[in-house]
């Protein structure tokens, strides 16, 4: 176990490290998490009533919310969000596809995480499925 300098040596320093999905870190899917945590807030509080998404997009979404909860590997997830691709109205369908294709590139172009395009795609969707697949009526995961 690591010891922290200037700690008595018998000091255990416990060091948080990023999840990785097959060596990858997971800023693009923990950041999506995070937001659909945030979105799924809002929708709660705001009453509003948000339009109802496909049955067969969210049926995607759950599957692919739940997985990821549960360390899904990066293939995995890419077959997964290609799903929801597939399925998507067309006023999801383009950022959809962006979601995927930063999926693919990620292990090979870690600057996807960091790409503010790819960002707002991945909130656009996942905001598209907490509001109108009602994620904060279900039970289990929490958003994609």
């Amino acid at each position: 176990m690591p010891v922290s300098r200037g700690a008595h040596p018998t000091t255990r320093v416990f060091r948080l490290h990023s999840a990785t999905i097959g060596g990858v870190r997971r800023k693009l899917v923990a950041a999506a998490v995070l937001v659909t945590s945030v979105v799924l807030v809002a929708s709660c509080r705001s009453g509003g009533s948000a339009p109802k998404a496909p049955e067969a997009f969210c049926d995607a979404a759950f599957k692919y919310d739940d997985r990821v909860s549960r360390n899904a590997k990066i293939d995995e997830q890419i077959r997964l969000v290609q799903r929801m691709v597939d399925r998507a109205p067309a006023k999801i369908k383009a950022d959809a596809q962006t979601f995927v294709d930063a999926l693919r590139r990620v292990e090979t172009d870690p600057s996807v995480k960091d790409d503010p395009k790819i960002k707002r795609a991945v909130e656009n969707v996942n905001r598209y499925a907490a509001q109108g697949c009602g994620f904060y009526k279900r039970e289990g995961g929490g958003g994609i």
